[in-house]
């Protein structure tokens, strides 16, 4: 008998399950493990199967001239705490201009279906390590998550994904603390209703949660004086804390903003240069891709002097996306990337079929449970994800490039969303 159960068997389904006896397969190990996530799944309970350090360490072989076994060994030492239902979007960060094999990574969590639901039951059923949880960071995130789960919240109708990222020390961390982004369902252009009120979730809930404390009336008002001022067009696509780091800040990035509007758009918030590299930056990056999003720092006193591009492309062809050799090697030519790491990042991009990353484990019963079809019957595709230019007057230019790895639940919902 063959071995490996049909795409379109149905666990349900007990007159087939018993013509291929599959019950005498859900005595095997492997199978009972995969019928109790099974039901962890339809509890929206971290599956115990497979981890956020499993897609990982597929991308291990492709990053080895980027990241070293040790740097890498504490990455996977952090995403071993989270289950892979929780997240099938991941990346790293890689630091172009640092000739030290270090970066730090991060991984999303979506609000559309229900992983909100259990990254709060990870967080808040003893899933996750206590001597974490103690920590007051993570308090903070274990209580957005739960008004972020919440059916009728206002988080629930307005974060659309979240994401945690994490700086990596040099030394092994005593504390594991994450800086945290989210991103709010955009606003149609021209809606009547007055911004303070459209955005109390943002100032009011959101970043109070995540803060342990309610930010001042003088940043609400810089920051709602930020997303008044949005050139047409371009929209607010992420809000971030820095609970790694000691800063009360809040960060915004501004998505498919024009080039030629950054600098207007800046003045305008009341930020200032003194030399044209920025502005010779933006027209250099302009020719060179067709997708920027805007980052800086909203201060009690205005905006930070640190500026943010992230550079891309308008149309996502993933894995096959050609156009990242020019952008790099600009990068190189003005000294803010090793060639050796853009060559590397330029050999990066791939595909891995879901058996080469759960090692056939559970090949057989991929199809036992709908519930776990995603994560068995998809591609797991490396691609860069965006290249990061950071100015701030009389500072070198700093240039950082994410390496993703992203799992897609069918091949053909891949190219080109």
């Amino acid at each position: 008998m063959n071995r490996y159960v049909s795409y379109s068997t149905s666990f349900e389904n007990a007159g087939a399950a018993r013509e291929i006896e599959l019950e005498k397969k859900m005595f095997t190990p492997e199978c009972q493990l995969y019928q109790e996530d099974h039901s962890r799944m339809q509890k929206h309970l971290p599956v115990r199967s497979i981890l956020a350090s499993n897609y990982l360490c597929k991308a291990e072989p492709f990053v080895s001239s980027l990241i070293s076994p040790e740097k890498f060994k504490d990455i996977l030492s952090v995403a071993k705490f989270f289950p892979g239902n929780l997240t099938s979007f991941l990346g790293f960060e890689i630091h172009l201009g640092d000739i030290r094999q270090r970066a730090d990574w991060a991984f999303a969590i979506s609000g559309v279906g229900d992983d909100r639901i259990v990254f709060e039951n990870v967080l808040k059923q003893g899933y996750f390590p206590q001597s974490l949880m103690q920590q007051p960071e993570w308090q903070q995130i274990a209580s957005f998550s739960e008004a972020w789960a919440e059916k009728e919240s206002q988080l629930k109708k307005q974060v659309k994904c979240f994401w945690l990222e994490f700086d990596m020390p040099e030394s092994n961390p005593d504390r594991i603390i994450p800086s945290v982004f989210f991103g709010p369902e955009k606003i149609a252009q021209g809606s009547s209703k007055d911004l303070r009120a459209q955005f109390s979730w943002l100032v009011n809930e959101a970043l109070p949660l995540l803060r342990g404390k309610p930010i001042s009336l003088a940043v609400k008002r810089q920051i709602l004086c930020c997303i008044r001022k949005i050139p047409k067009d371009a929209s607010l696509f992420q809000v971030g804390t820095m609970l790694s780091r000691s800063t009360n800040d809040v960060r915004l990035y501004i998505n498919k903003i024009p080039p030629k509007e950054i600098i207007s758009y800046l003045s305008a918030l009341g930020w200032s240069d003194d030399n044209s590299v920025f502005e010779e930056l933006i027209r250099d990056l302009e020719i060179r891709a067709d997708r920027f999003v805007l980052s800086f720092d909203v201060t009690p006193n205005g905006i930070g002097p640190r500026i943010g591009i992230e550079c891309s492309f308008e149309e996502n062809r993933y894995h096959e996306e050609s156009r990242w050799e020019g952008l790099f090697d600009y990068l190189v030519l003005k000294g803010m990337c090793l060639a050796q790491k853009r060559d590397a990042l330029l050999r990066y991009p791939g595909v891995e079929h879901p058996d080469d990353f759960t090692g056939g484990v559970m090949k057989p019963f991929a199809s036992v449970s709908q519930h776990l079809d995603n994560l068995f019957s998809g591609l797991l595709v490396r691609y860069i994800s965006h290249v990061k230019v950071v100015y701030v007057p009389n500072r070198p230019l700093e240039a950082k490039a994410y390496p993703a790895v992203r799992l897609f639940e069918h091949a053909s919902s891949m190219l080109y969303k």
